[in-house]
């Protein structure tokens, strides 16, 4: 039951406000949110205070689709920056057994350590890539790099 997409696409966002008159400045960060969300939910609600509500909804004639794992990572990757390692990488990174070792060692360099493996790994995206590579070193290697 594989539905298509459609040859055109028409929608209609109904966005509902009821802001009182101290809470409007907020209107232009709740727009934006709504609009961020729309991958995520195509309806919701919310207040920003207890006087200032909203709502919307999205209307489409596109098929829907459901929420999986695998499509927020898809929806939650669009965002990542350039470089930066995507939701899969990072959630496998978390299971890693010794992954709040990792994070330890990480927190306790210091920023001219840090420096020093992006410069020179420079396809490392993940502190447990850094963390393995640092734990291949020779204990001289590591002396040196611990007096950065």
């Amino acid at each position: 039951m594989s539905e298509e997409t459609p040859d055109r696409i028409k929608a209609k966002l109904t966005i509902d406000i009821d802001f009182a008159k101290e809470d409007q400045p907020l209107i232009m960060e709740v727009l934006q949110n709504i609009l961020d969300n729309l991958p995520i939910s195509s309806s919701g609600n919310g207040s920003r205070t207890k006087h200032s509500h909203y709502s919307y909804k999205l209307e489409t004639n596109q098929p829907s689709q459901p929420m999986t794992m695998e499509r927020l990572f898809d929806i939650m990757d669009q965002a990542r920056e350039p470089g930066e390692p995507s939701m899969g990488e990072r959630m496998a990174e978390s299971m890693r057994s010794d992954y709040e070792q990792i994070e330890q060692w990480w927190d306790k360099l210091n920023d001219l350590q840090k420096a020093w493996f992006r410069e020179n790994y420079k396809g490392i995206t993940l502190i447990s890539q850094a963390y393995d590579i640092y734990q291949k070193y020779e204990p001289q290697e590591k002396a040196v790099f611990d007096r950065l």
